[in-house]
């Protein structure tokens, strides 16, 4: 199946891209590693008239990573080398675990951070662990930057605030306090198929109480969501078998799966409740033994 037609732009500036994209507005779509844009154009799911690459735009493509300030990855980073990155796997290990469960090994190699985000897919395996980090993303357009919580980022299916002319430059994750870590579960048929279900969760202690909780549901909802009240039943407590029972039970409560053709709702709602009980247990385990 071949490509619909098009008219091809290589911005060499992140100005020039903006431009682009400002005069073409719904026209147009950002392409970086193309890895979905192209297959939804193959399927006549999208038929942008112009193709806007960001590749040649300089620093794009990075991860800095300072004690004081925290993590920044640049938007054309690929998942796999945020996958493969010594600093994300010792301190961010959540994120590791995401990008490393995004389709294939080639996947991974073309597939960028940035266009996984913006491709604002409800299963999207790096959100709802950025999510759980508190990331934030920084945002370019002809009027300046702005930056925004990554949880405010996604508005529905496929949308996020972004507006007309505007294209994600950075994400950035601050650092976590002592004795915190993180999980993110994905419950597919195949590792490397969309997720079914996906869950992610950052813990932080003190003593043996939980100081801080954030759960995040991916593929049961039009949005990555913050299992909120879920999280209420953990914080403050010290995590055990019961409050984690009841936390999963209320997470998957929280979620608002639909059924499709991969699964059915109820499989997903029941899935949420496994996947969270999990991740709160494997988390809280490594932050009592390790800590980060």
């Amino acid at each position: 199946m071949h490509l619909p037609k098009f008219e091809y732009f290589a911005p060499m500036t992140l100005e020039d891209a903006c431009s682009l994209l400002s005069k073409y507005g719904g026209e147009a779509r950002v392409l970086a590693g193309g890895t979905d844009l192209l297959v939804k154009m193959k399927h006549r799911r999208m038929l942008p008239s112009y193709l806007i690459s960001i590749k040649n735009v300089p620093d794009l493509g990075y991860i800095h990573y300072d004690e004081k300030e925290g993590l920044c990855i640049g938007a054309l980073t690929t998942l796999e080398a945020i996958k493969a990155s010594p600093v994300i796997r010792q301190r961010f290990g959540i994120l590791a675990q995401a990008a490393g469960v995004v389709g294939s090994v080639a996947i991974r190699n073309r597939g960028t951070i940035g266009g996984n985000l913006c491709n604002a897919a409800p299963s999207a395996e790096t959100a709802p662990a950025l999510i759980a980090l508190a990331a934030k993303v920084r945002i370019a357009g002809l009027g300046g930057e702005r930056t925004i919580a990554l949880e405010d980022f996604f508005t529905g299916p496929g949308e996020t605030v972004l507006q007309t002319g505007e294209i994600l430059t950075e994400i950035q994750v601050p650092n976590l306090p002592a004795r915190s870590n993180g999980v993110y579960l994905k419950h597919s048929l195949r590792k490397m198929d969309i997720a079914i279900v996906g869950v992610g969760v950052v813990v932080t202690l003190s003593g043996e109480s939980c100081t801080d909780i954030k759960i995040v549901l991916g593929a049961v909802a039009p949005t990555p969501i913050r299992a909120r009240k879920a999280e209420e039943v953990i914080r403050g407590q010290e995590p055990n078998q019961k409050l984690t029972k009841r936390a999963a039970e209320i997470a998957s409560r929280e979620s608002s799966p639909i059924d499709d053709i991969r699964s059915r709702a109820e499989h997903r709602r029941n899935m949420v409740g496994i996947l969270t009980a999990q991740a709160i247990e494997q988390a809280v385990k490594q932050a009592r033994l390790e800590g980060w």
